[in-house]
């Protein structure tokens, strides 16, 4: 018999959670932090058989990878971010999970660099498209000021659209201030909001919306009329939507990410925020009145057998929480849920520990409503990602449904916290923001109810249909996409 001794297994050590045995080496060392990433992807990545019949070979990657890994101690302190980041996409760049995203932190220069391996993938295959979606807002304006709708509605980013205002009325004060001292008062509080902006603009939201409220806070005594103290929780559950009833009565919604539970949940909002401003009450109410107006046209309307069709516009809808469903094709559906995939879960250390492939139902809404047979078109494009997709791949499975654009992110695996880690051994490895390697992990594999997985690619509208940028000129112009969604619902 031969016996073979090593000081630990990476099998049954604690990857999800700040286990000292597990991440001491990867303080101050990159193959450490290289053990770490592997093993804990080993042990709780969900998707290892779909990978290997996309030909990935985790061993070979661990062959490949540890000893370039090992070049980065032996080379010391000239190490940059860079070199980890691109060292960092090479190692990850052959996974498919479209939420995979790992946090690793130089230990060199103390910052930290974060890959996704599914935005490379995008990037490299549709650079073009995603430089577009990554900065595309939807816009009615042009229909607006063609007289196409019949009604009009929007909730906003409560941050942007408090510093845009603020700057504009600020701009317009100091053209009109003749006091030297009132004009350095407002000279200074632009270049605060534009301090904030700078940080949005780097992508460092928490550190805009701490300067914003610093400076609402300390310009409090000029009382302006939208420079108001910001809740972070608004800033937690972002939502921007847009309601519009187009002649025909089609009835338009877009959202940009699903933060709508929180708003439209009573018992969800009174938790979130407690004892809201006025300013933040005023938020709330926006986001309510808006999804209230376009839900009501669509019953009323249906009711009286004079609606058209229903456009959900999910493009640059990144996603979100699960509970939103029931608020969009769950407002179409009849109550019970909505069989939209079948999934399957981690469940054990081991590479293939599986779970059975199992049924996956999505909320739909449960207080009385009419189920709608009109027309129903999803939009979607190359950051219509996670919920965005889920939302897309129902709409596709609808009798009456329609999906036009271009191909979805490919991120449909849900994930999990780490409280729920012992229940589906999967979604985390190590802790955001305080171990050296992070690593945001799908708990599931997500299969379509005819046994495709769509991870790393994404769903594929019935219309595909390239989104016309220079037509639209920044919302001044008709959007080619939506505008086909309208003559597919009169069709």
């Amino acid at each position: 018999m031969m016996i073979g001794c090593r000081k630990e297994s990476d099998n049954v050590l604690s990857y999800a959670f700040n286990d000292s045995m597990a991440f001491s080496k990867a303080e101050r060392s990159f193959v450490g932090k290289f053990d770490i990433i592997w093993h804990g992807l080993n042990t709780n990545y969900a998707l290892w058989d779909f990978e290997k019949e996309n030909g990935v070979d985790w061993d070979a990657i661990y062959d490949e990878f540890r000893p370039r890994f090992a070049e980065l101690d032996e080379k010391g302190e000239s190490v940059t971010d860079d070199e980890v980041e691109g060292l960092l996409e090479d190692f990850l760049a052959p996974l498919h999970d479209g939420h995979l995203e790992v946090y690793l932190t130089n230990h060199i220069t103390g910052k930290t660099v974060d890959v996704c391996p599914g935005e490379s993938r995008v990037k490299s295959e549709r650079k073009k498209e995603f430089e577009v979606a990554e900065k595309f807002v939807p816009s009615l304006l042009y229909y607006r000021t063609q007289g196409d709708l019949l009604e009009y509605r929007a909730s906003y980013n409560a941050l942007a659209n408090a510093i845009t205002l603020s700057l504009e009325y600020v701009k317009n004060k100091l053209e009109t201030l003749t006091d030297p001292s009132d004009i350095e008062i407002y000279t200074s509080l632009d270049k605060e909001l534009r301090n904030a902006v700078k940080e949005a603009e780097q992508g460092d939201v928490d550190r805009c919306l701490e300067l914003y409220n610093e400076a609402a806070l300390r310009y409090e005594y000029l009382n302006l009329p939208d420079l108001d103290y910001i809740d972070p929780k608004l800033i937690e559950y972002p939502v921007q939507m847009q309601y519009a009833l187009f002649k025909g009565n089609v009835a338009y919604l877009s959202v940009n990410s699903f933060n709508l539970s929180p708003y439209l949940y009573q018992e969800f909002r009174e938790q979130t925020f407690v004892n809201p401003s006025a300013h933040t009450t005023r938020v709330i109410n926006q986001v309510i009145n808006t999804w209230q107006a376009w839900f009501d046209a669509i019953q009323n309307l249906h009711e009286a057998g004079e609606l058209g069709g229903v456009i959900i516009d999910m493009r640059s809808n990144k996603g979100g929480l699960v509970s939103d469903y029931q608020f969009l094709v769950g407002a179409l559906l009849p109550s019970g849920g909505f069989h939209v995939t079948d999934a399957r879960f981690k469940r054990g250390s081991g590479r293939y520990d599986y779970s059975p492939i199992m049924p996956q139902y999505v909320p739909t809404m449960e207080t009385e409503h009419a189920m709608i047979t009109e027309p129903v078109v999803v939009l979607c494009n190359c950051s219509t990602i996670s919920m965005g997709e889920q939302t897309t791949l129902g709409v596709k499975r609808m009798e009456n449904g329609k999906v036009i654009g271009t191909r979805t992110w490919g991120g449909l695996c849900a994930l999990n916290s780490n409280e729920t880690y012992s229940q589906n051994y999967s979604g985390h490895v190590g802790i955001k923001g305080t171990t050296p390697v992070y690593c945001y992990v799908p708990r599931e594999l997500a299969i379509t109810l005819d046994d495709q997985v769509l991870e790393g690619y994404g769903v594929t509208p019935d219309i595909e249909l390239p989104f016309d940028v220079a037509a639209w000129n920044n919302g001044a112009g008709p959007d080619n996409q939506l505008d086909r969604a309208l003559q597919e619902i009169k069709k």
